[in-house]
């Protein structure tokens, strides 16, 4: 019999044993995959958020990470709110009503105005305009498309697109009435807007969005900023058919101005967007965020020493699991010392008695491991469509971190073998001439 059936047949012998070392071993490499994969998901998610079409992040002075949580994940709740006079100073003069550029309108290619405080059943409700989904992209860079629908128009002021997590959850469809509430799921409830577009999955924080237009969001109870004891607010322009007059621009702020910067000539888009975003935090009217800077300073500090924390236990289990293949192995080393007798009396050498040990010990450890990467990849499967609602990111059993399951199977193989020397080492000095005696 070869080396390898002689370690089978020895685990064989000992199926309560083995199978408690190897269920050990799988369950460790299962916490283990599972925490990698979930890990890789997280910086997934988080990063989904650096590619939507903008580079830049405008909105009141504070924390430039809270100003990315709240606007790109839609976590934590606004800072504070800018004038409507400040996002004018990004629009070129055709989009202004005194036809003058604004201050910053040079450097700007795409200026987004979102408005936040509102909820419609645990979703955030996002006032903006059609140019969000018009002249913004998705996570991978390609424009947005609607599952059903289209896309609100402008003058629709009380039109809403929703994203497919939205949908999916509520189960709403085209043409579905929904009224947002104010400040919270419990907060008064507003007019109600009507659904008339699903975006697809974009798998970004875009799929658990309630976006409506930015019209009938300031004409909502509690939006419009007061004015001064004395002033009186300006009529606006009259309204169109029988719709309401919007609300006039001196009653209006914004929560965050989503911009992509235009590229210079001569300039590469980078340098004009630092130079624009030294121009803004001078300033006092607001701050400047980059996306992309602010989600790497998350990862740095949060994410990553959290997913080292997580692997760090679940490493300490495999860490016992390999314990156990000593355990067993030296459990049994008065039945293997017989064994390794009779072996070296048909003739077998010492190498061969050793290379034995280790193979058995390898058994374990393949087995043990592939049963586990199996079983952490079901997890998170099992639950990938929790990740999905609450993260925004596809997971499923084909989800993976390649480069660090790719190590741990020759990781685990490696810690086998050296929880296997000592037994293999005891088998390879054993006393032949003694347990020969012993046994006759």
């Amino acid at each position: 019999m070869n080396l390898p059936g002689i370690a089978w047949r020895n685990i064989r012998q000992r199926p309560l044993s083995s199978g408690l070392t190897a269920l050990s071993l799988a369950l460790g490499v299962a916490l283990v995959v599972a925490t990698l994969v979930t890990g890789a998901l997280v910086k997934r998610a988080f990063e989904s958020g650096a590619g939507l079409g903008y580079n830049m992040i405008v909105g009141a002075k504070g924390s430039p990470l809270q100003l990315v949580l709240n606007t790109v994940y839609f976590i934590s709740k606004p800072i504070e709110n800018v004038g409507w006079e400040f996002y004018r100073e990004f629009l070129p003069a055709a989009r202004r009503s005194d036809g003058v550029d604004g201050r910053y309108a040079a450097s700007t290619a795409v200026a987004v105005p979102t408005c936040m405080g509102d909820y419609y059943r645990s979703f955030r409700v996002i006032g903006t305009n059609a140019d969000f989904f018009g002249k913004l992209t998705r996570g991978d860079g390609e424009p947005f498309r609607f599952a059903a629908g289209e896309n609100f128009r402008d003058d629709d002021f009380f039109a809403g697109v929703i994203g497919a997590t939205v949908a999916e959850t509520l189960s709403l469809r085209v043409g579905d009435p929904f009224s947002p509430t104010h400040g919270a799921d419990d907060g008064k409830e507003h007019d109600p807007f009507r659904v008339v577009g699903i975006l697809e999955r974009t798998w970004t924080p875009i799929d658990r969005g309630v976006f409506v237009n930015m019209e009938g969001f300031y004409l909502q109870d509690g939006h419009a900023k007061p004015l001064p004891d004395g002033v009186e607010a300006p009529a606006g322009p009259p309204p169109s058919g029988d719709g309401p007059a919007p609300l006039p621009e001196v009653q209006r702020e914004v929560t965050a101005i989503l911009l992509e910067t235009a590229s210079l000539p001569g300039l590469p888009p980078e340098l004009t967007a630092m130079g624009l975003r030294t121009a803004i935090n001078e300033g006092r009217e607001a701050q400047a965020a980059l996306p992309v800077a602010e989600i790497r300073q998350l990862l740095d500090l949060f994410v990553r020493p959290l997913e080292l924390v997580l692997l760090l236990v679940t490493s300490l289990v495999v860490l016992v699991s390999a314990l156990g293949i000593l355990i067993s192995m030296v459990g049994s080393s008065l039945e293997r010392s017989r064994d390794v007798a009779i072996m070296r009396a048909l003739g077998a050498r010492r190498s061969h008695v050793l290379a034995t040990v280790l193979i058995e010990a390898v058994m374990l450890a393949v087995g043990g491991g592939l049963v586990g990467w199996v079983l952490g990849h079901g997890i998170v499967a099992a639950i990938g469509p929790w990740i999905a609602a609450n993260a925004g990111v596809r997971a499923g059993f084909l989800s993976s971190a390649p480069l660090a399951e790719a190590l741990l199977v020759p990781g685990l193989v490696g810690l086998a073998i050296l929880a296997a020397l000592v037994p293999a080492l005891a088998a390879y000095r054993a006393d032949v001439s003694r347990w020969l005696q012993g046994s006759g």
